[in-house]
């Protein structure tokens, strides 16, 4: 192997800062909108304290995200810091502390629905499994495991919040951030199912704002 420094493994020691630098940080731009679109399909309250729980949540699954897709960025981005790491246990348990460490407040400032945060993840679990069985579906095993931010959406919502206000929010948001993820990815855009995909997409956006904006009228 190359001795050079392009080629060199990290060190345990600073690769949660060298991670977040290039996976958080530098996207910061879509990362806090999104955090403050997860809280404000929960409510204008308490906007601050959950907006943040909702931030330490998604940086959490980015990284169990980006843990779960090593195979595939080492031979895609081989640069990237944690595709650099000889192992990837300290990542994955640094995730996993991070999901149950954000699971603590959306319990407490969440409604009825805040276990669903805890689910949801416990269902991402299985589609990262499942992803691994059947790789040709990749993309379609990422647009599922999408739903984490609706349902993280919901989770966090107000309790006094009508349930389907923050349903309607929930499904335009899933709409908006899968449609980016279409956009965004070039694997998915040659994809097979992208069409399909676009497809369910756009239903959940129209779906999510007709619920939203038009409950009254829908359900008197």
């Amino acid at each position: 192997m190359s001795d050079s420094p392009e080629h060199e493994r990290l060190d345990v020691g600073p690769w949660a800062w060298d991670w977040f630098c290039e996976r958080v940080l530098a996207s910061w731009y879509l990362l806090v909108p999104l955090a403050l679109l997860i809280t404000l399909a929960g409510g204008a309250r308490n906007m601050l304290v959950r907006g943040l729980v909702a931030f330490v949540c998604i940086v959490a699954l980015r990284l169990w995200d980006d843990v779960e897709d090593l195979a595939h960025d080492r031979r895609h981005y081989p640069m990237r810091v944690l595709c650099r790491l000889p192992s990837s246990k300290g990542p994955r348990s640094l995730a996993y502390v991070g999901l149950v460490a954000s699971c603590v407040p959306t319990l407490v400032l969440g409604g009825e629905y805040a276990p669903l945060a805890g689910a949801t993840f416990a269902a991402a679990a299985g589609v990262y499994e499942a992803r691994s069985v059947w790789p040709h579906l990749r993309v379609v095993f990422a647009h599922v495991i999408l739903l984490k931010v609706p349902a993280l959406a919901i989770a966090l919502a107000f309790p006094a919040m009508p349930p389907r206000v923050v349903l309607g929010r929930a499904l335009a948001l899933y709409g908006v951030v899968g449609s980016y993820e279409l956009l965004h990815d070039a694997e998915a855009r040659r994809s097979p199912f992208a069409l399909a995909l676009a497809l369910v997409d756009l239903v959940c956006l129209c779906a999510g704002l007709a619920v939203w904006l038009l409950h009254d009228r829908i359900f008197p």
